[in-house]
């Protein structure tokens, strides 16, 4: 539908004003055809009463003939009556049915030819050729006066069957298609003293009935056809001369001004539409004249304001130029692994530092993603990180992620930005990595010497009593054995105290310095923290609440358990601790957040004043304490490749925050056989 309104749209005035006429001449006939129907059914219901009044009286004239033959049993009357009614024009087959006679005739040629074949072909010259057909085949083909032609043939009887709804008081008419024509049938029963004595059956050809329906069709179509196209011939010059000659030279006008000659102009002969047109055309070539001429004034300004724009971008172009080689140099020789993504998210720049980091060479990485070039589940944070920014999710990422690369397991600093474009569209994604394990391995060295020394500071505290006790003794057993056993309890409970101190100072120290192999494994982080409150699950210490929130949609994550429990235990002693006797509410709760779980445990405490400074090995605010437990969890935490991280205000409480990544996806099940 479409491409046939296209085409009409294409066409030219003139064919539009035909197709219109076309379509006009077109309805004015279909109206004339559903007025004309109607009368030439009824014309063709009166030829066909006709037919069949000329039917009724030829039957009328045989039916005393047909009833004597059949009551006088006389076969060769009733054949000479038969083939007499076959003769009758327009009469193409007829047939008698008795209770032991069934013969059928025809004279129409066409029908004996096509029964008898070649060799009726010599005899269908003669006038008054019949051929006559029995109920079991057998045909005779009888000339003028009764001669027989031709004897002992057997033929296939064509006749159309009766009508079996027809009544016997009365002749049924009806039309049908015998022999590939359309023919009139009669069906009568002979009868005399409303006694039958059997059946006419007649088929009368409709062929003249149709030829006159034909030439009234042809007559009618070629008559419109004609008068079609004589109004085209008429009102063709006259449209030409009203309609097309003026917007022919309105199409030539605009022509020319299309290229360039602006001098052209229309003559106005009249005030119509085509009048309107010719005097908008010239007023619109004036204008654009004087719009010319202005143009031409700015061009020329304008060729010299490009010349020296031309210039400058020219120097612009350069010095980018030289900027991008220079960064490009720059970027390269960084000791800080730096590679960016297109927008399409595909690695446009990959510098060697980056290669050194995840094995890879700069031209492998280039034109891949990052799940391709580097993601395998040992850098799925990584991924997560990046595409985060390169997704828009946000503008910029930061986070310390572990990573299983070909150097083996690696702490990494990932710095993830969102390049934008004009427009503040985003153009791409710049990621800054740098490999922090030997660091963190210096930082830990930094904290062990601290550590060592604060141990040897800390050992000679409790060794100060041990040597004032044990002078004492010495004194008091060397001058007075009375004293000596008066202070012997007190000085032995203060050695003890001493010992006990130290076995605890050495067992933190040693755990600190020696942490065991990690084991992780699967785990529902919420079930990881219910296993750590199972101690205070019984019962909670005396004036202390204990509220649990957990996240139904927290991730799983891959963590040693036992190593987290002891993280989880230490945090919820020192919120305990904290609150002490005056009591107040801890609080533990889970969430998915940044790509992890995070887990809260939140107190009532007096809070930490720097609280910046609790990670610290050997720094407490107890009174009792080695200050290595946080420092421990973090050592714990971050070797998961989380982070952990504490907020408190003074007189009102501290919080601590555990963020864990949440653990790479399942490889899909697989089935074996069998």
């Amino acid at each position: 539908m479409s491409r046939l309104v296209k085409a009409i749209r294409d066409l030219s005035l003139r064919g539009k004003v035909t197709l219109t006429l076309a379509v006009v001449f077109t309805g004015s006939v279909a109206v004339l055809l559903l007025a004309l129907v109607p009368i030439l059914g009824e014309q063709r219901q009166r030829l066909v009463e006709q037919d069949r009044r000329f039917l009724t009286t030829l039957r009328r004239n045989y039916e005393r003939d047909f009833i004597y033959d059949l009551l006088s049993e006389n076969r060769e009357s009733l054949a000479v009556h038969l083939r007499d009614l076959a003769g009758q024009e327009g009469v193409v087959w007829t047939r008698i049915e008795a209770d032991e006679l069934d013969l059928g005739a025809t004279a129409n040629v066409s029908t004996i030819r096509r029964l008898l074949g070649e060799e009726a072909g010599p005899y269908l010259g003669e006038p008054g050729v019949v051929l006559i057909v029995d109920d079991e085949g057998r045909a005779e083909l009888v000339g003028g006066g009764g001669r027989p032609l031709l004897t002992g043939r057997r033929v296939r009887r064509e006749a159309a069957p009766p009508d079996e709804r027809a009544r016997p008081d009365q002749d049924e008419f009806r039309e049908t298609t015998w022999s590939g024509q359309r023919v009139l049938a009669l069906d009568a029963t002979l009868s005399a003293a409303e006694q039958p004595f059997g059946r006419l059956h007649v088929l009368y050809s409709l062929a003249p009935l149709q030829r006159s329906e034909a030439l009234t069709r042809s007559l009618f179509y070629g008559g419109v056809t004609l008068t079609f196209g004589l109004v085209l011939l008429l009102l063709n010059p006259l449209l030409s001369r009203i309609v097309l000659t003026p917007v022919r030279r309105v199409h030539d006008a605009m022509s020319r001004a299309a290229t360039g000659d602006l001098q052209v102009r229309l003559a106005v002969h009249s005030r119509d539409e085509v009048g309107t047109m010719a005097e908008s055309f010239n007023r619109m070539v004036g204008e654009l004249e004087a719009s010319r001429r202005e143009i031409e004034g700015y061009s020329q300004k304008l060729e010299a304001m490009v010349e020296a724009r031309t210039a400058q971008l020219r120097e612009s172009q350069a010095s980018l130029l030289a900027l991008k080689n220079h960064l490009s140099t720059v970027i390269a020789n960084v000791e800080t692994g730096v590679f960016s993504l297109d927008a399409d998210g595909r690695i446009e720049a990959f510098n060697d530092r980056a290669g050194e980091i995840f094995g890879l060479s700069p031209s492998e990485a280039h034109g891949r993603t990052l799940e391709e070039a580097v993601g395998d589940p040992g850098t799925v944070r990584l991924v997560e990180v990046v595409a985060a920014v390169r997704d828009g999710e946000a503008t910029r990422r930061e986070a310390q992620v572990l990573c299983r690369l070909p150097q083996g397991r690696r702490t990494l600093s990932v710095v993830a930005s969102a390049l934008l474009g004009e427009g503040r569209r985003r153009a791409g994604t710049v990621v800054v990595c740098e490999d922090l394990t030997q660091i963190l391995a210096s930082q830990r060295l930094e904290a062990w010497k601290e550590a060592v020394e604060r141990v040897i500071h800390e050992v000679k505290n409790p060794l100060t009593p041990v040597g004032l006790a044990a002078d004492t003794l010495k004194t008091a057993w060397l001058r007075d054995r009375t004293r000596f056993g008066e202070l012997f309890p007190s000085a032995i409970e203060m050695i003890q105290g001493a010992v006990r101190d130290l076995k605890a100072l050495i067992g933190e120290f040693s755990r600190f310095s020696r942490l065991p192999a990690m084991r992780p494994e699967r785990s529902d982080p919420n079930a990881l923290v219910l296993d750590a409150l199972s101690p205070y699950s019984q019962s909670s210490p005396r004036g202390l609440d204990v509220e649990v929130e957990l996240a139904p949609d927290a991730p799983e994550v891959e963590v040693d358990a036992d190593q987290l429990k002891r993280v989880l235990l230490n945090v919820i002693n020192n919120a305990l601790e904290a609150m002490g006797e005056t009591g107040g509410t801890l609080r533990l709760r889970t969430s998915a957040e940044d790509g992890g779980v995070a887990i809260r445990v939140e107190d009532d405490g007096p809070g930490v004043e720097d609280v910046e400074r609790i990670f610290e090995p050997h720094y407490t605010t107890k009174v009792k304490g080695t200050g290595l437990g946080l420092a421990i969890a973090r050592q714990i935490v971050a070797e998961h490749g989380g982070r952990i991280h504490a907020e408190s205000v003074p007189g009102r409480g501290t919080s601590v925050k555990i963020h864990l990544p949440a653990a790479p996806p399942s490889p899909p099940a697989t089935i074996g056989a069998g």
